[in-house]
């Protein structure tokens, strides 16, 4: 299920945004929009761009130069006016999604991931590490340089999704990676 009405993809965005809470890195919000696949990254830039521009996603500058971005008062008010018009299903996982990426970002988790060639092939080694701690570590054989640099590419991309994904397998909750 893809949204491709502008519209809708805005309430989409409109929606996360409120949803979450508080305010929010660019890079997060592309993440949080693109992970369930509803929208595509041009539509999502496009759409984002306009509620920018419009006011109703609102800009706050950090002292590092970074900039947050937040839903603004004209933002809830168009929601309040569209939010029904988003299915059920793609709002209640997206959601879900999305508070979980929050989360795991908000703890200060760090994606660390590297190909080695070894004997025969190459290995893969994926990490996520907070402050303290390895929260997740596999190290995998690969025959072909291409392939695990894919993998590679993945696991940067989808840490959070492949950690939630392990920890549902391993613990027999397959809902997660079944969820539709």
């Amino acid at each position: 299920m893809k949204l491709v009405n502008k519209i809708d993809i805005k309430v989409f965005i409109l929606y996360l945004l409120n949803n979450v809470g508080e305010p929010l890195r660019f890079e997060t919000v592309n993440d949080m929009v693109l992970q369930d696949e509803f929208v595509n990254y041009f539509d999502f830039a496009i759409c984002f761009s306009e509620l920018l521009e419009v006011g109703q996603i609102s800009e706050f500058p950090e002292e590092d130069g970074s900039v947050l971005y937040f839903i603004s008062e004209s933002g809830k008010e168009s929601l309040s006016s569209y939010e029904s018009s988003l299915l059920p299903v793609i709002r209640d996982r997206a959601l879900k999604s999305a508070l979980r990426l929050v989360a795991f970002n908000r703890d200060g988790s760090r994606i660390i991931s590297k190909v080695t060639e070894c004997e025969n092939g190459y290995m893969l080694n994926c990490k996520i590490v907070d402050k303290f701690k390895t929260l997740f570590s596999v190290e995998l054989f690969v025959a072909e340089k291409e392939y695990a640099e894919r993998l590679k590419a993945n696991f940067d991309e989808r840490a959070e999704v492949i950690y939630k994904g392990s920890l549902s397998l391993l613990s027999g909750d397959l809902n997660f990676i079944f969820d539709d």
